[in-house]
C-alpha cells in the first residue's frame, strides 16, 4: 500500500468538524488558554531581559561609585595645604613675607 496525503487531510477535516460541533465555549476557552500561555512566555522573557539590564546597571553604578571615590581622594590630595604651599614656592617663586616687609593698612 502506498501512503497518501488523503488520510492526513481527512484527519484534519475530522478534527475541524469536531471542534465546530462541540460548541463555541470550549473553542473560545482553548483560544484563551493558548493566549494565556503565550502571554506567560512573553512576560517571562521580558522579566529576564529586565533582570539582565538591572544587573548591568548595578555593575555600572558600582564602577562609577569607585571612580567617584577615586576622584574625591585625588581632589583631597591635590588640595592639601602643604602641596599648594610647595607649588607656590617652587613654580611661582612666592615667599612668606617677613615682618619687615609686612604693611598694615589702617
Amino acid at each position: 500500500m502506498k501512503p497518501s496525503a488523503e488520510p492526513s487531510m481527512n484527519l484534519f477535516r475530522l478534527i475541524g468538524k469536531d471542534l465546530l460541533t462541540i460548541g463555541r465555549l470550549p473553542l473560545l476557552l482553548l483560544v484563551l488558554i493558548l493566549a494565556s500561555a503565550l502571554a506567560v512566555v512573553y512576560i517571562t522573557h521580558q522579566t529576564r531581559q529586565l533582570i539582565v539590564q538591572q544587573e548591568q546597571l548595578l555593575i555600572e553604578r558600582d564602577q562609577l561609585d569607585i571612580e567617584w571615590r577615586n576622584q574625591i581622594l585625588e581632589e583631597s590630595s591635590l588640595a592639601e595645604h602643604s602641596r599648594v604651599e610647595r607649588l607656590a614656592e617652587t613654580q611661582l617663586d612666592m615667599k612668606r613675607p617677613t615682618s619687615a616687609s609686612e604693611v598694615v593698612v589702617p
